[in-house]
């Protein structure tokens, strides 16, 4: 006698698990070499600046970085463009808004939002949520920021992130 061979159905249900889990995997994976390129472009192109009282490390980039960031969920340093170097005052301005992304731990905010897009690429409403997520994650930066400086600093701190601020340079943008 010969063994019986029952055949599988393939449900629906099982075809759209595999399409997520393919989502899950592609979305991961775009995530960690979008970091990793990032990473890895802040490497080769940064050079270690001496920041008075910061307690990170801090690098200066001379080109291709839009704006200063904190860069890195287990060490993270903070990455400085020119333009905040040429004011002593932008400078202190922007490593307390960045101090303040290490202290809210914004760099884990930023891994656990990419972890719920892997999952859940599918839903809008989770895309729209880690925008807003971003969003308020740098208006605390800035009210704690401000908080820190004091409110005799809230123009000039104004001034500084308008001065920072990256533009596109295309026709009938501000």
């Amino acid at each position: 006698s010969y063994p019986v061979i029952r055949e599988r159905v393939v449900t629906a249900a099982d075809l759209l698990t595999v399409l997520w889990l393919i989502g899950i995997a592609a979305m991961a994976v775009w995530f960690l070499v979008t970091n990793l390129r990032f990473w890895q472009k802040l490497r080769r192109t940064r050079a270690p600046y001496a920041a008075e009282n910061c307690r990170y490390p801090v690098y200066l980039v001379e080109a291709g970085l839009p704006s200063p960031c904190l860069f890195g969920p287990v060490r993270p340093a903070i990455y400085l463009t020119p333009a905040v170097v040429a004011s002593p005052e932008r400078l202190r301005h922007v490593l307390a808004h960045e101090t303040a992304h290490a202290r809210h731990l914004d760099p884990l905010w930023s891994l656990l939002r990419s972890v719920c897009l892997a999952v859940y690429w599918f839903d809008p409403l989770v895309w729209i949520a880690a925008i807003v997520s971003r969003r308020d994650c740098e208006l605390a930066c800035d009210e704690g920021t401000l908080r820190r400086l004091g409110e005799a600093e809230r123009l000039p701190y104004g001034q500084t992130l308008l001065r920072l601020i990256p533009v596109a340079r295309r026709p009938g943008n501000p």
